[in-house]
């Protein structure tokens, strides 16, 4: 604990705690437009200004990332903060005088009007941040971003097309505070269109809310009972309630994402149950090969596949690589944006590059994968030999480039095809003994 002094009143404050949080656990009123407390905070907007005097010297810091230390003395309305936060809202004013909710913040402080030149058409957009944080750190889609510098900076998806990472699953128009950002229906209007949109995968089952559901109302989800009966029971949009970007964080080793909570096969498929269904798709190693692929071949809705026959052949550049089924069962679904977008499988390998969905005949074949401690074994060994044979190739390398960019990862996919085939899918003699991986489920 720390001992601070906050409008002239002595407090006791957590360490690492900001100014912010202790100043509204004391309902202390300080105005707010990017922070949100499910979200890493930016300080973008400058409204939470507070004084922090600290050693006889002031100075001006966002009250929402600054973390309070001993003996400072913080002030929340001083003459010099209230003045720069009706600067703030005079520069926000000129930017977006139609907005309802600045208009309404402006009144709160006492500013009428800017004494800025305004454009009379506005921008409803304040560049708080929140709907690019909520999609990269809360859905964890990475759909949107900001673009462009000064006065020309704005939230937009990558070379502002549509996105194929956008889930539509409208967290980002959910918490915009100006309803700026009109994403969902744009999106839910291409994924009609789209090859996907025939499967009709429900929007709660991408963002791996529910295990797995088709839409039965052509991605209106205004009329779905599902989707009302989560925001009902939560009191808020599912994302934020269930934050599925935050769950179960992978870890990097040696450059390359590891799930713990997932299976893996010794020819690189991960496995991950889902109920009475097994979802399988490619580690981000062998994920390398989808990098130009020209297609992936996956077997049909309703056939049957036994352990060991060819579950995927990914071809790239007339040559192919086949990946054996790590278990048996009928094929429920099969992700058919990776057989149109074949590289959605390298920019998403755990998440939308997903492969089937089985159905196993015995569920008690997953334990014959490797899991938990010895799953990471084997990728951490895995990954070593990778990134060996890939720092033997460094020397065509430029310097400023890493050995897991993407432009030259093609060219050793191009030019290495099949000595990189051989380092992934050649076979440990310890691995064909059942016992040296995860072992069957004890009773």
């Amino acid at each position: 604990m720390v001992t601070l002094t906050l409008n002239g009143k002595k407090v006791r404050a957590r360490e690492n705690s900001t100014i912010l949080e202790i100043c509204q656990k004391q309902s202390i009123p300080i105005p707010t437009l990017c922070y949100h407390p499910d979200l890493t905070p930016q300080g973008s907007c400058r409204l939470c200004t507070v004084e922090v005097i600290r050693g006889g010297r002031s100075r001006m810091v966002t009250a929402c990332n600054y973390p309070v230390r001993e003996e400072i003395e913080v002030k929340t309305h001083s003459e010099k903060v209230v003045q720069l936060r009706k600067i703030l809202v005079e520069l926000l004013l000129a930017r977006c005088p139609n907005v309802p909710y600045v208009q309404s913040l402006a009144k709160q402080l006492g500013v009428q009007k800017s004494r800025l030149k305004t454009n009379p058409q506005g921008d409803n957009c304040i560049l708080c941040g929140l709907c690019v944080r909520t999609c990269r750190e809360l859905v964890g889609a990475n759909a949107i971003s900001f673009s462009k510098r000064g006065t020309l900076k704005k939230v937009s998806t990558p070379f502002e097309v549509d996105s194929d990472q956008c889930l539509a699953c409208g967290a980002c128009e959910s918490i915009c505070p100006t309803g700026a950002i009109q994403m969902e229906m744009d999106r839910i209007r291409k994924m009609k269109l789209s090859d996907t949109g025939t499967k009709r995968y429900c929007r709660y089952m991408r963002l791996g809310l529910i295990d797995f559901m088709v839409c039965s109302n052509g991605f209106e989800c205004w009329r779905c009972e599902v989707d009302q009966r989560m925001e009902d029971q939560l009191g808020t949009h599912p994302v934020f309630a269930l934050k599925p970007g935050k769950r179960n964080p992978p870890v990097l080793i040696k450059g390359f994402h590891f799930y713990p909570e997932r299976f893996y096969s010794e020819d690189h498929l991960w496995a991950k149950p889902m109920d009475q269904w097994v979802r399988l798709g490619l580690d981000e190693m062998a994920s390398l090969f989808t990098l130009e692929a020209e297609s992936i071949k996956l077997p049909t809705v309703g056939s049957l596949i036994k352990k060991n026959q060819p579950l995927a052949e990914i071809v790239s550049n007339r040559r192919s690589v086949k990946i054996p089924s790590p278990i048996s069962g009928e094929i429920f679904a099969v992700n058919r944006e990776v057989e149109e977008f074949p590289n959605l499988v390298w920019r998403d390998p755990y998440q939308r590059g997903w492969l089937i969905l089985l159905k196993p005949n015995d569920p008690e074949e997953l334990f014959d994968l490797y899991q938990a401690e010895k799953a990471k074994d084997w990728f951490t060994k895995q990954a070593e030999r990778l990134n060996h044979f890939l720092s033997k190739q460094s020397s065509r390398l430029p310097q400023k480039e890493n050995l897991l960019d993407a432009q030259w990862l093609k060219k050793i996919v191009r030019n290495r095809f099949d000595p990189l085939r051989e380092i992934l899918w050649r076979k440990e003699k310890s691995s064909s003994n059942k016992g040296e991986r995860g072992g069957r489920k004890p009773n």
